[in-house]
């Protein structure tokens, strides 16, 4: 019975992620629970930040899934993941921690918007053995990135 409702949730997580112009849902017991269409770790990060309680048993659909988001997923405590693009490392470690996982197209490694380099999250998340350090690093990436937008 339990796999069959989480079945129920990446059915409904993955057709609304297709079906509407969001980049991140997160569904339980067969309902919608958030949706963003905020881009990159954004939606993910911030639902972390705020309340990662709200992951757990949850089902997530997001267009990106790289090592970063995998490890807030991970402890967030989600069952399963739809993602229509994955990197290796995430599978790997999403599946390593028991988490059902369905995917559009698996690629070695996620590049950055411009597509001529790896995904700053990628990079930041690179050697990290907990959250606290992942969160740490995000923060002062998003800092970094506000001075620059105000100069």
């Amino acid at each position: 019975f339990r796999k069959e409702k989480y079945m129920e949730d990446i059915i409904l997580a993955k057709s609304y992620l297709l079906e509407n112009d969001v980049n991140f849902v997160l569904a339980r017991d067969n309902q919608i629970l958030v949706e963003s269409s905020a881009r990159g770790i954004e939606p993910i990060f911030q639902w972390y930040k705020e309340n990662k309680d709200y992951f757990k048993g949850g089902t997530v659909a997001d267009r990106v899934i790289g090592k970063a988001a995998s490890i807030f997923l991970i402890n967030g405590g989600i069952k399963s993941l739809y993602a229509v693009l994955i990197s290796d490392i995430a599978y790997e470690y999403l599946t390593d921690n028991g988490i059902e996982v369905e995917y559009s197209k698996r690629v070695p490694m996620i590049l950055n918007r411009t597509k001529d380099d790896i995904c700053p999250m990628e990079k930041l998340s690179s050697g990290v053995e907990s959250v606290d350090e992942l969160m740490s690093r995000i923060e002062k990436f998003f800092k970094l990135l506000d001075k620059k937008e105000k100069i």
